[in-house]
């Protein structure tokens, strides 16, 4: 096995120690770099050819949108038998031009007939993409995004004590978000509520952890709750974080499935997210947490101040995400079904597993 990848950016988070750790070779490709670049992408797709017959692959399983266009037609013109894709979410809204949407789309499209299976993280994902005519059917399988549940009963644990290391004293309200510090990302919304959840909550507190071509812009906008609302940057205790959060806000105006979703369930901490994409595939409204229009951060604050003025109704909401994401969205499930899949697809083209 090996995993083939652009340079990781410096504005976000990498697993590449995890990965080489678990003794899996990493080859970079670095032209493979996010946005379209014609010269660029036309350089490594011959590479990507070149890489695929050397190796002899069996199985390419490629990820989101731009790698997954180059690597799915490289594996094909390679002769690989078996290409799977996993487009982590979609980019039909939020992230570029109508133009560069929809050439998007056509790349999609394009890709999905050389493509055996697509898997996709939340059932409404199958349906965006239908909707827009990319693939078939019987081509999709539902493969959650899993995480991994064991941190966090040690989290929960140290709850108080991470919130004192945020300054965080006794029942004092904290809301926060966790996420890339882009567009798409919606944290403007958060911003915008949380002025008004102060208002009514002189009390409350805010943290946003990450980063992202938008953090200036954020501090800018949060400048006027001066401490009242920190920016922790990029964390390496998620778990921790999680925990210490009374509210996990979540105002995404596009997101596949939303990983923070499952990281706040399994650290007992309810959510206000927007009803977009395959959060609601994740977010039982009522039950883990509610669901809001995205793009209103009047609603963002309503949901956030309405749960903190319930504490009884908060603890249950915590609860019930923990019992529905421990241990049903857990790393070893997802890997379990994505290995089942492989051997669908092996059985199916009939090639021998002892290769």
């Amino acid at each position: 096995m090996d995993l083939i990848a652009g340079c990781p950016r410096k504005d976000e988070g990498s697993l590449e120690d995890t990965v080489t750790a678990a003794g899996i070779p990493i080859l970079h490709e670095p032209l493979l770099l996010r946005n379209p670049a014609p010269l660029r992408d036309f350089i490594t797709f011959r590479r990507l050819v070149r890489r695929f017959r050397e190796g002899r692959y069996d199985i390419v399983h490629t990820h989101t949108s731009k790698a997954g266009f180059l690597g799915r037609l490289a594996a094909e013109r390679a002769g690989v038998p078996i290409v799977v894709h996993t487009p982590h979410g979609n980019i039909f809204h939020g992230y570029f031009s109508k133009v560069m949407t929809r050439a998007y789309v056509w790349m999609e499209r394009h890709a999905a007939r050389r493509t055996d299976r697509i898997i996709e993280l939340t059932p409404g994902g199958v349906e965006e993409h239908l909707a827009e005519d990319i693939g078939r059917r019987d081509q999709y399988r539902v493969i959650f995004s899993g995480i991994d549940t064991s941190p966090y009963a040690k989290a929960i644990a140290g709850r108080e004590e991470t919130r004192r290391a945020l300054g965080i004293v006794g029942d004092t309200p904290l809301v926060g978000g966790v996420g890339r510090l882009e567009p798409v990302k919606g944290f403007a919304y958060f911003v915008e509520a949380a002025e008004r959840i102060a208002r009514e909550m002189p009390n409350a507190r805010f943290v946003l952890a990450g980063r992202g071509g938008e953090g200036d812009r954020l501090r800018k906008q949060a400048a006027p709750l001066g401490d009242r609302f920190r920016f922790l940057g990029q964390r390496h205790d998620v778990p921790a974080l999680m925990a210490a959060l009374d509210v996990l806000v979540v105002p995404s105006v596009n997101e596949g499935m939303g990983r923070v979703l499952l990281e706040a369930g399994a650290a007992e901490t309810p959510v206000v997210a927007s009803r977009v994409g395959g959060i609601p595939d994740v977010v039982d409204d009522g039950e883990t947490g509610l669901l809001v229009p995205p793009r209103d951060a009047d609603a963002l604050a309503g949901g956030v101040v309405e749960l903190l003025r319930a504490p009884e109704r908060l603890r249950f909401m915590g609860a019930t995400a923990h019992a529905k994401v421990v241990p049903y969205f857990s790393l070893e499930e997802m890997v379990r079904r994505i290995e089942n899949l492989y051997e669908e697809l092996i059985r199916e083209k009939h090639l021998d597993p002892r290769r």
